[in-house]
């Protein structure tokens, strides 16, 4: 039997790739071809849309009634990212990398894509394209080798950010300690000449000076508010060598002293 002449709504299908099994006489009319979006896209397809006359549900589509279907491929764009926490597996996932966090939260370790190949902190990008079987396809990018991490050591700690040093008031500007953990870097602080400097443990302080009683006692430290209000007080002026020299009589320049005493007899001395 010869093949019949296409309608123009077989032609419009066979332009979108449908190859009919057979042809027949039976014609189908335009109302009765229904467009279905099936529930679940073919493998390595964005969406699947099924052609079917005479009826309107996926579960009613049948051999009998199926036209064709078409596969929308993926577009070539990023569906997801994440911050994943990239280390060695072990057990089960000995000898691959493995993820146990993602967006710095801890999950059931399991194998990285392949194109993670380290462990450390990685973006991963999941992109949305049709590669043969596989439905998707990921970029990664190691962050650790573009930050370069800091940690603490020797007296300097490092913690959430903060950057410390563990001063230490009985010893130098040195790190003292025999274990890695029990070193600090200490401040000396000289007793004999420290004139009331102290490392307390809020830190370097200078004590106020206290005055001796008989002679006694008394510390060196800093002047007082209330110490410098009553100096002041005095209103005492410094006095030049010339003016010192003007009162017993002398003249005095910055290389020598010079003393003038006038004659004395033996007869201006009278005896008591």
């Amino acid at each position: 039997m010869a093949k019949k002449k296409l309608s123009e709504l077989e032609l419009i299908l066979k332009k979108l790739g449908f190859v009919a099994k057979t042809y027949t006489d039976e014609q189908v009319a335009a109302n009765a071809v229904h467009i279905i979006e099936q529930g679940t896209a073919e493998s390595g397809y964005l969406k699947t849309y099924i052609f079917a006359k005479g009826v309107t549900l996926e579960s009613e589509v049948t051999q009998d009634n199926l036209i064709g279907k078409v596969n929308i491929p993926k577009d070539f764009l990023v569906t997801a990212v994440k911050r994943v926490t990239v280390e060695a597996g072990t057990g089960a996932l000995e000898g691959k990398w493995v993820i146990v966090s993602e967006n710095g939260t801890a999950v059931t370790p399991y194998e990285a894509p392949s194109s993670i190949n380290a462990a450390g902190i990685w973006a991963l990008f999941t992109i949305n394209v049709k590669s043969g079987s596989a439905t998707d396809e990921y970029l990664s990018v190691n962050l650790s080798e573009l930050i370069d991490v800091y940690t603490g050591g020797n007296g300097i700690d490092v913690t959430n950010n903060v950057i410390t040093i563990d001063l230490d008031a009985n010893g130098g500007l040195e790190f003292t300690g025999s274990t890695e953990g029990a070193k600090k870097l200490a401040i000396k602080i000289d007793s004999s000449n420290a004139n009331g400097l102290a490392l307390t443990s809020a830190g370097l302080k200078l004590a106020l000076a206290t005055p001796s009683t008989a002679g006694v006692g008394g510390t060196n430290g800093a002047m007082s508010a209330q110490d410098k209000e009553n100096l002041n007080k005095l209103n005492i002026a410094l006095c030049s060598d010339a003016e010192i020299g003007s009162w017993f009589g002398y003249a005095s320049d910055s290389t020598m002293v010079t003393t003038t005493l006038p004659a004395v007899s033996d007869d201006s001395i009278e005896d008591e």
